[in-house]
């Protein structure tokens, strides 16, 4: 019994260990790269490694040289059993406010090992309130939205590709 406490606590502290040093910016900023072949860029951020979490305060993010947002904060929190990408308020620019109004309140992704084959994603805002899921091995990537009075009136384009279900819950369902 007393090795089986030993071990497990040797393996609770190196964990911790590997979660704390880390890379966390090195790898920030490779993805960064990875994004940018992809024409997805964000400027103006600056990345903050606090050991067991990474955040990048402010910043505005571009696809092929249109401002899509500008950025509060995100935050990482690279666990490896569990990870969440946190994204504190933000607001869309001007040229995206006629596809998507207002702002988002809140927005997460996150992974668990419990559900390794999965990424569950929720957002809040003015357009309302979307929950999904991407599942990797059947590539397929599924949303629900509820949306706001806000986005319902202003009725984008966007919004007659979403199958409307019962109870005002729009679907949306693709593979990739």
């Amino acid at each position: 019994m007393n090795f089986l406490k030993k071990s497990t606590l040797f393996l609770a502290t190196l964990i911790a260990l590997v979660v704390f040093f880390f890379p966390k910016t090195q790898l920030y900023y490779k993805a960064e790269e990875v994004l940018a072949e992809n024409n997805i860029i964000l400027s103006e951020e600056i990345a903050k490694d606090a050991g067991f979490t990474f955040s990048i305060e402010g910043g505005r993010l571009y696809y092929d040289d249109l401002e899509v947002a500008q950025l509060n904060e995100i935050v990482l929190l690279p666990f490896v059993f569990f990870n969440r990408i946190s994204v504190a308020p933000f607001t869309f620019s001007k040229e995206m406010q006629s596809l998507v109004p207002g702002m988002v309140t809140q927005m997460y992704v996150q992974y668990s090992i419990i559900d390794p084959l999965h990424i569950t994603y929720k957002a809040e805002g003015d357009f309302g309130a979307l929950t999904g899921r991407a599942a990797f091995l059947d590539r397929n990537i599924s949303i629900d939205l509820i949306p706001s009075d806000k986005l319902l009136q202003s009725r984008p384009p966007w919004l007659r590709q979403l199958k409307k279900e019962e109870g005002g819950v729009y679907h949306y369902e693709s593979t990739y």
